[in-house]
């Protein structure tokens, strides 16, 4: 009888073993990369995210939640800093609270990408579909839309609506090539991203930037110009303690709007929340101005102002004109530290789902606002486009925000809504 003996060589399995965790880190490490490059001097590089979806999608059904995480992990992190300065006592541990839960929570819903797309037989239209609805309600609709900054989308916004269309067919194209073909998806995304760096550094070196194409010139027409007398106030008040500082400053800027009023200003545009609560005092300070644009109709002041509500407030603008004050409510203030229903004191009105959208009538122009924190978002600007306005206010307030790149990413956003539009954008940021 002959045996057979089996010779077994051992086997090296920590390749295997260390496969799920560097499936993990590359698409973070991936989404990291481009969201440390787009904002926020570069948005329009962002939707580069979503063209990864699809390729990386092919190699691990976690890649889309792990590319999504990288992704607002660094495009967020000026919430450690911000949040430490707001809420002085909790320090930075709140702050890095804030940050990694709401990075977690943002790409939740890209564990469902898989799936998705699989349900649409994974093609280009499977890689689309995905796309779109995983990202709407990750940054887009309520309820995480009203927490959502920072989306990819507003990338593609600040090209105008040929810049959704590109991204669109982009995540179609790789999408259907990855089906197909993996290394013509592979060679185009490198090839992507390869022309995408050269052309951002272009912006890195003076050198290159005199050759380098301006956004304006990518995506067509420059922003317009605001309308002639139409100006917005910077201040450097920094935080407003109490009703007493509020009273403090109205005293101190009063006087500046009412000399910008006898100077020709037609529409004065002021800072978020600068005012403080809009109580009779408060109005008593502001009554010089209000007697102006009596006498004067043909003038606008657009104050920021905390306007009791039932047992809070309303974040608005205070419009004054004629005589007459019109309160301009937001519909989404800052979550935990304006809208805090769970403590009624000083709490803010939410409202997602408004009856009216905010726009008013200045000037004999139809004129959209967005007032702070709304313009880092998708929700309310998304309200703006079909009423055909024709000037965009970006009132904020800053002071907490100091020393990160939030005023500066708030900004961008702004003005991708602003390029979106076709309309011109005026701020008036307190910091």
């Amino acid at each position: 009888m002959t045996v057979k003996v089996s010779i077994v060589y051992p086997v090296d399995d920590s390749r295997r073993k260390s496969a799920p965790v560097s499936r993990f880190t590359i698409p973070a490490l991936l989404g990291t990369m481009v969201g440390a490059l787009a904002w926020p001097h570069a948005i329009w590089l962002a939707p580069l995210v979503f063209l990864l979806l699809p390729v990386l999608n092919k190699c691990y059904w976690l890649a889309p939640f792990a590319l999504m995480v990288g992704y607002h992990l660094a495009t967020t992190y000026g919430l450690i800093k911000g949040t430490s300065v707001f809420f002085l006592h909790a320090g930075l541990f709140l702050g890095i609270g804030f940050w990694s839960l709401s990075s977690l929570v943002f790409a939740l819903p890209y564990l469902a990408y898989p799936y998705i797309a699989l349900f649409f037989r994974s093609g280009g239209f499977g890689a689309v579909t995905a796309t779109i609805i995983t990202s709407s309600v990750s940054t887009i609709l309520p309820p995480l839309g009203i927490i959502g900054w920072t989306s990819p989308w507003l990338g593609a916004v600040a090209a105008g609506p040929t810049g959704i269309l590109l991204t669109v067919l982009g995540i179609f194209a790789l999408g259907y090539w990855t089906q197909k073909n993996w290394k013509i998806s592979a060679s185009l995304l490198i090839a992507g991203c390869v022309v995408a760096s050269l052309w951002l550094l272009g912006f890195a070196f003076p050198a290159l930037a005199a050759r380098a194409p301006t956004l304006d010139a990518m995506i067509g027409s420059p922003l317009p110009t605001a309308p002639a007398g139409w100006v917005g106030i910077n201040t450097h008040l920094g935080r407003l303690r109490s009703n007493l500082s509020y009273v403090d400053a109205s005293m101190e800027l009063a006087p500046k709007v009412l000399a910008d009023l006898r100077s020709g200003d037609k529409v004065v545009l002021l800072p978020e929340t600068v005012a403080g609560p809009w109580l009779p005092g408060t109005r008593a300070i502001w009554r010089p101005v209000i007697r102006w644009t009596a006498q004067h109709p043909g003038q606008t002041v657009l104050l920021g102002a905390a306007v009791p509500h039932e047992r809070g407030y309303l974040d608005a603008l205070v419009r004054i004109h004629g005589g007459h004050q019109t309160m301009l409510p937001d519909h989404i203030p800052v979550p935990f530290s304006m809208w805090h229903p769970w403590h009624l004191r000083g709490n803010f009105r939410m409202a997602p789902f408004p009856r009216n959208p905010e726009t008013t009538e200045i000037d004999h122009k139809k004129v959209g606002y967005l007032i702070c924190y709304e313009q880092l978002l998708m929700w309310p600007a998304l309200d703006l486009y079909p009423q055909g306005i024709q000037v965009l206010l970006a009132p904020a307030n800053d002071w907490w925000a100091r020393g990160t790149d939030i005023p500066a990413i708030q900004r961008a956003s702004a003005k991708a809504w602003g390029e979106f539009l076709g309309v011109p954008v005026i701020f008036a940021v307190n910091q």
